[in-house]
């Protein structure tokens, strides 16, 4: 009976020691399951509020640089676009797709004031600030030397205006802190700084405590105001007014200027005013563009003051990712004709400025070709044999070539043009196919809509045949293929006397319909003087004399 109760008690006592020992392993495993399902949750709650990686996006800055819709800008706008300054930045859309765009605004947009009495004095019509905006200016350098040319009357309103618009302006202000403060453009997280200085005056205009007007680049503490800049931004961009006028190389101030101000915090630094293009040079593996040149102007008298700089720079975060520098042509009209690499350019100056070609092998003599529209040359390799020339009293460029005996004409004729008072010269001759087959596709890729009645076919013009002249003259600075030709004293010497040495006009006013072509006053072809006298008497175009002759 003991052993019974015994062994009773001893399955028990295992009993309550297996249960105790089961409870404590049970209890342990749930711990361990609860502490992992806490970690998994801490985990995943800290994943939660790590910030998201994202791709850096690009960001595009495009810098163009002296933009002035006055004078002959305004005159061209109104006699070629209808008075619609929108039509100037028609043929460069590209500079849409820049994320910031910039432009010095070479003086006051404004309807008030009074003309301070410079030589130079620009006030641009209101309209055109729709016309900026429109084409995408985000912010205007208005630190140069003409925004007093109607007194701080239209400068102050030029301000508003911008205000209004919506266009950021910077070196100037309605007091000094405004004109010192730079403008931040933020862009994909990163923001951009400009701050602009003019080292060209005008002194009277020196923004104060209480006076509106410029940043001076002459103000002592300009490592200063550019230091304050950079502590707001990003990437800060310098711009200055600065340099010498038409020269293309910078000068040891501008070079001291940019030095000083990347010192100082500047990434990049940006020039306008001399009003042709500079060199880019690197300080500290910061960008300095010394002069961006003429963006919109009418500075006619030269090949290098009617072209500019298109300068893009690429951002990585804040970082240049790569630069590219483009050029921008502007047409007879002043308005931009697009946008080229140097290649490009390098081509079309090919086209204008070249020795006389000769030919590689006989051909017919096509002196009298009745060449246009519905006519052209058999072999489109056609050069004459003879191109000479043309001297550069009676020339705008050297290379520009006719057959010996109207290049002779030409001369005599120009000649006695000056005796008489009259400075005439040829902008264009002789054309191989190529080159016309240039012009017209850049015509056409510029979406000029008179194309085909405008400029000949390759292989279908006058010019190709070495006899065929563009002429221009002194009174509009020379300025090739103008409509503003016929209303000078030369056209009207030349309607009296180019037929006396065997020229004749080609596209006559009222003809349209018989040439197939716009009216051209400065277009002539050489027929030899007795031909040109018999084609006045008929009162016959060049085209139908021609067709009776052969």
């Amino acid at each position: 009976m003991k052993i019974k109760l015994i062994w009773t008690l001893g399955i028990i006592f295992i009993s309550i020691i297996g249960f105790l020992i089961g409870f404590s392993i049970s209890n342990k495993l749930q711990n361990i399951s609860s502490n992992t399902i806490k970690t998994e949750r801490t985990e995943v709650s800290l994943n939660n509020n790590m910030p998201k990686i994202t791709n850096i996006k690009d960001t595009t800055l495009m810098f163009v640089g002296d933009m002035m819709l006055d004078r002959g800008v305004k005159s061209s706008v109104k006699n070629n676009f209808g008075g619609d300054f929108n039509k100037l930045f028609d043929n460069i859309g590209e500079i849409k797709d820049a994320d910031i765009l910039f432009a010095n605004l070479e003086g006051p947009i404004s309807d008030v004031g009074n003309n301070v009495g410079s030589k130079y004095s620009f006030r641009m019509n209101p309209e055109v600030l729709s016309a900026i905006k429109n084409a995408s200016f985000d912010v205007v350098s208005f630190a140069n030397n003409h925004i007093g040319d109607w007194n701080k009357m239209a400068f102050e309103d030029t301000l508003s205006r911008l205000q209004t618009e919506s266009i950021e302006k910077i070196g100037s202000g309605m007091n000094i802190n405004e004109a010192e403060s730079p403008v931040i453009i933020e862009k994909n997280n990163i923001k951009f700084g400009f701050i602009g200085f003019s080292d060209v005056g005008p002194e009277w205009m020196q923004a104060s405590e209480n006076s509106s007007g410029v940043l001076l680049a002459s103000n002592p503490r300009l490592p200063e105001i550019i230091q304050n800049a950079k502590a707001n931004c990003d990437v800060l961009i310098v711009s200055f007014h600065w340099g010498d006028e038409y020269k293309k190389i910078h000068n040891k101030r501008q070079e001291k200027l940019a030095k000083l101000s990347i010192d100082n915090g500047a990434d990049l630094i940006i020039g306008h005013h001399p009003h042709v293009m500079q060199d880019i040079a690197t300080y500290k593996d910061k960008t300095i563009v010394y002069s961006l040149g003429n963006f919109i102007f009418d500075q006619y008298f030269s090949t290098d003051t009617m072209r500019g700089m298109l300068f893009e720079v690429k951002f990585e975060g804040s970082k240049i990712k790569s630069t590219e520098s483009k050029i921008i042509k502007l047409n007879k009209k002043f308005q931009p004709e697009g946008i080229y690499t140097e290649k490009q350019i390098k081509e079309l100056d090919r086209i204008t400025s070249k020795i006389c070609p000769k030919p590689s092998k006989e051909y017919d003599n096509m002196f009298f070709l009745n060449i246009g529209q519905d006519i052209g040359l058999i072999d489109s390799s056609y050069i004459p044999k003879d191109l000479q020339e043309i001297e550069s009293e009676s020339s705008t460029k050297t290379g520009i070539c006719l057959i010996k005996e109207a290049k002779e004409s030409f001369e005599l004729m120009t000649s006695k043009a000056r005796k008489d008072g009259y400075i005439i010269k040829v902008s264009s001759g002789f054309r191989s196919y190529g080159d016309q087959k240039y012009i017209i596709e850049n015509k056409i890729k510029n979406g000029d809509t008179n194309t085909d009645i405008a400029v000949a076919k390759a292989g279908h013009s006058e010019h190709q045949l070495g006899t065929a002249v563009d002429v221009t003259g002194q009174s509009i600075k020379y300025v090739s293929a103008s409509d503003n030709f016929e209303k000078i004293p030369e056209a009207l010497w030349m309607e009296e006397h180019a037929s006396d040495y065997g020229f004749i006009e080609s596209y006559p006013k009222g003809k349209e319909s018989i040439t197939g072509y716009m009216y051209e006053p400065w277009h002539y072809r050489y027929a030899g003087k007795d031909i040109a006298s018999k084609i006045i008497l008929s009162n016959q175009t060049v085209n139908q004399y021609l067709s009776e002759l052969n």
